[in-house]
């Protein structure tokens, strides 16, 4: 289990790596069941996430109480709100499994500690946290696009999510309705 965190941070920093007993030191495994949530908005972020094995939604509410799904995550990601988990503040956004998930996770504390103890944990983590900021801009440029454009973007980004996330969750990332993205579904086919 801790192999994969391992191969995810080699993969993307460069270096000695790390050692499997410091990310077993820090890092819990956790299992989660579908519908069930490790973070709600309006709450403190107590524990960042790197998922093993799932899938799970990022979702707000809108004024009129509707959810608008924000982001899915899938194995090989980390889920958690940054800002919640960094400074302990409460958090604008819901996280919640759309399958059973296990995840590998870790404290505020123990990240801070991790981060002081090992430079190479600190760079990965810095490097995730520019890749993170670059595609929510991105995802922020999308908006302007059309559904189609959107729809998309989304199969080449994710190609197997129609297999695991539900239409309506989908039309709601797409801040369409079910039936639009049932027509656009369609249109793509023919």
């Amino acid at each position: 289990m801790y192999d994969k965190l391992i191969d995810h941070i080699h993969q993307n920093t460069p270096g000695p790596g790390i050692d499997k007993q410091i990310i077993a030191e820090y890092f819990t495994p956790k299992c989660y069941g579908k519908k069930e949530h490790f973070l709600k908005q309006g709450y403190i972020c107590r524990l960042a996430g790197f998922v093993i094995e799932g899938c799970s939604r990022n979702y707000m509410l809108s004024t009129e109480g509707k959810e608008v799904n924000i982001g899915f995550n899938f194995e090989n990601w980390w889920i958690g709100d940054v800002c919640s988990f960094v400074n302990q503040t409460p958090s604008l956004v819901n996280t919640q499994f759309l399958e059973n998930t296990t995840l590998l996770t870790i404290t505020a504390k123990n990240h801070l500690d991790l981060l002081n103890k090992s430079q190479y944990f600190r760079e990965y983590t810095n490097k995730l946290r520019s890749k993170a900021t670059l595609a929510s801009v991105q995802n922020l440029s999308g908006l302007s696009e059309s559904a189609k454009t959107r729809y998309r973007v989304l199969l080449e980004k994710y190609p197997k999510i129609q297999q695991r996330v539900s239409q309506k969750h989908i039309a709601s990332f797409l801040q369409i309705t079910p039936e639009a993205l049932c027509r656009l579904r369609k249109s793509e086919i023919s």
